[in-house]
Order: structure tokens, then sequence, then C-alpha cells
């Protein structure tokens, strides 16, 4: 059965809902993104072009083939450029069949890199590489790098893609010295999430957290990351909160008033009403994070949430699931039987995440883990805490009070690539 596409619920508010590209345009940069955009194209409006990008190179969707380029049957991997009129030159790259991703977008970052004029204006370069999302695909000299090493092949063939994704921001900084702006630069590499475990994993573990993607438990939501600069003070770690929709409002603020910049002088652009808070302070040392508390999720459809308060993690209802999954050289056989029983149970599933979330569950039960202490989430406490569950909860119902409906669209048999020479492209004259 053919899969179809769907507006999704950024385009609820049309293109008004601003975006980093934007702003880092109005600021006078020149921005530039390769990779993976997934955040909606019904209509060419919502394509990167036409959100403040002055190039795209890679594909629309959330996931596809490294080297055939293909999600749901059909392909999507092209070269996107502002056109005449508000319009998009958007170039399929078919050429792109049978090469490994890794190494184009090195290659395209590279270009990018290499024609940019520092002397006309800065670059913001956006790089959600593909790897390491499944499917588990490696060319073999990365794979053979692995042998006698790690037994469990996919394990080995996921090590082997992450090194094949080290060698790619290689690409990036070797490129960045070569042109001369590498000392100018701020490097900043994170993940979006924790790595999908048991009857979707492929090869993954978040050990000793507990549960991967999709789920509200640390396994899926705490997420490596480390930032680089000549400019910054030397190595260390920063424990302190830092929430994503913080990104925003601290590389807009990096982007007006510099590494150095006084917070109290200079603010960056306005922003509005949003949940993220400027942390340029925090992470270079000057001061302490401005975040106490961050809302993990709320899915008025299913009835579940999820708070940190300080050291403090509150779930209500269904958090999904809470696996722990040790790495082979801990448990080979535990491990491995993700791939056998697990892969089996996921199959009765229509999508990941009614996997993750599946089971009978009290939409009213309550969890309390403090991940200081425990960031494996062992031992729950809310019942020595009432006063915290309670604080916890009304917070939870502050946030529900300022939560947007959900605008969730049905697939739409128009997106079919048929329709559009058998690739993924926008269908609407507007969404």
């Amino acid at each position: 059965k053919q899969w179809y596409q769907r507006r999704v619920p950024i385009t609820a508010g049309g293109t008004n809902e601003t975006i980093i590209a934007n702003y880092m345009s109005e600021l006078g940069y020149a921005v530039h993104g390769v990779g993976k955009w997934h955040l909606g194209y019904c209509s060419w409006d919502m394509t990167p072009v036409r959100r403040g990008f002055d190039s795209f190179y890679g594909y629309y969707n959330g996931h596809e083939t490294y080297y055939t380029k293909v999600t749901h049957t059909y392909f999507d991997f092209r070269l996107d450029t502002p056109g005449p009129k508000d319009t998009v030159n958007d170039k399929v790259l078919f050429e792109a069949n049978n090469t490994y991703s890794a190494y184009l977008y090195a290659k395209q970052a590279s270009q990018v890199i290499q024609e940019h004029n520092p002397d006309e204006k800065p670059l913001f370069l956006y790089f959600p590489i593909q790897s390491v999302h499944n499917p588990n695909e490696v060319p073999d000299n990365y794979f053979q790098m692995y042998e006698g090493i790690v037994e469990d092949e996919k394990r080995r063939t996921l090590l082997a893609m992450i090194t094949a994704m080290d060698d790619a921001a290689k690409v990036v900084v070797d490129s960045l010295k070569t042109k001369g702006i590498w000392e100018n630069t701020v490097f900043i590499f994170f993940s979006d999430n924790g790595g999908p475990i048991l009857g979707i994993g492929n090869g993954q573990t978040n050990y000793p957290l507990r549960g991967g993607k999709y789920s509200y438990w640390e396994g899926g939501v705490r997420s490596a990351s480390f930032i680089h600069s000549p400019m910054l003070p030397p190595a260390g770690v920063n424990t302190q909160l830092l929430h994503v929709t913080d990104w925003l409002p601290t590389l807009t603020f990096l982007g007006a008033c510099g590494v150095y910049g006084d917070e109290d002088k200079c603010s960056g652009p306005k922003l509005g009403d949003i949940d993220g808070s400027n942390q340029w302070g925090a992470i270079r040392g000057s001061r302490s994070s401005s975040r106490t508390e961050f809302l993990v999720n709320i899915d008025q459809d299913a009835n579940n949430s999820a708070l940190r308060w300080h050291q403090y993690k509150l779930y209500k209802g269904n958090p999904g699931n809470g696996a722990w999954v040790p790495p082979p050289r801990i448990n080979a056989d535990l491990f491995r039987s993700q791939f056998t029983k697990h892969v089996e149970d996921r199959k009765r599933y229509s999508s990941d995440l009614d996997y993750v979330f599946a089971g009978p569950y009290d939409a009213q039960k309550i969890q309390l883990y403090d991940v200081e202490l425990d960031p494996a989430e062992t031992v729950e406490i809310s019942k020595q805490n009432p006063d915290i569950v309670n604080k916890m909860l009304e917070r939870l119902e502050y946030y529900m009070s300022r939560a947007v409906e959900p605008h969730n669209k049905p697939h739409d048999p128009n997106s079919d690539p048929s329709k559009f020479n058998g690739t993924w492209t926008p269908w609407l004259a507007s969404c």
C-alpha cells in the first residue's frame, strides 16, 4: 500500500512561523542547508529556500536509503536555490543514485565553504547529516574497520556509519581551515534524540539510561553534544540545563552580538513569546544557565506528559517503553534479542510511535525520579515527595494552558510521487 505525505503541524500557522534560517538571513548571514529537512513541503513556500536558506542540498522527508535516496518507494534528493519572483529552482539529482550520502553531503558542504566570500557576509551552515538514522547502510571499507572488534553485525554496521559521519565532519572542519575562517567559527555538534531500541533499534544502546527514541525517558531525550571554537575557553563539561528550544535564541544572539557579546548590552533579534532562552553565557562560562525546568512533552491525544524541574523529572501517563538495553559487551544475548523477538513484536503495530507507547497504561499514573542522583531512573520517588509532585503538576497545567491544539492533517493521496516523475515533491499551491 502506497504511503502518502501530509501537511505537517508547522504549516498550521503558515510561513509566519519564523525559523532560524530567516533570522540568520536577516542578520546578514549567508545561510545554507545540507542534509535532512523534515519540516514539511506541502507547498513550495514551505521548502528551505522559501524559509530563509540561500541553498538546500539533500532530502525533504524524515529518512531514506543512503545509496539510492528512496523513501516509501520513491526518490527524494535535490539541490534547491531561489528562483525568480519567489519561486524555487528545484533540481532533482537522480545522478546521486548509488553514491553514499555522507560523501555527497561532505562534498557539498565543502563546496559551500569554498565558494563563500567572508568579506561580504558571515556564514551559517546547517549540516543535519543523514547519519546515523536507519536504514543501516555503510561502505565496506568502513565496515571492515571493525572486523574482529565487534561481532554483532548490526552494531558493527552502526559503528562504521558513525565513523563515516566523523569523516564527513572532518571534511567540513578541514574546509573551514583551508578557507581561513576556522579561527572565527563556532562549531556545534548535537544529536536530536537518543537511539531507537528494541524492535526499532539498529544497533544503538543508550545504556545505562532507560528507554530510547520517541520515549520520554532519559535514553530518549538526553542528547550528546559538544561545542568547539578557538574563541571559547579550554574544554570542559557543562552539566547545566539546556533545552533544544534554547538553540534559536542562543544562536541568534551569537549571530547578532558575537562570541564576546554582553547580554546586558546586546539582546539579538526580537523573537516574541517563545519557549527558549539565550544560553550563550552559560555555554561560554560567563554566567549560569537561566533554565531551571523544561517541558519534555505534552500529548493531548495520548493523554501523557513529562516535565523536568531542577533535578526532578515527572511523568504523567505513559512515558513509553522504558527498557534498559545494555551493549553486547555487557549482555550479548539481551542486546541481540532486539533483532529477533522484538522485531517480530514491532510488526504488530502500524508505526514506531505506536510500538514504543504500546500497552494499557493509566493516564493518571505519576512517576517521579531524581535524574541527577539517579540518571538511569531506577528508583521511583513520588510517594516520598508529594510537595514536589504537586508543584510539577501545577507547572504541567501551566504549559497545558499555553498549548496549541494539534493540527495534524490526514495523509493526502494528491502527494503521490507517481504524479511528479517518481519524486517526492510539493503538491499544493498553498498549505
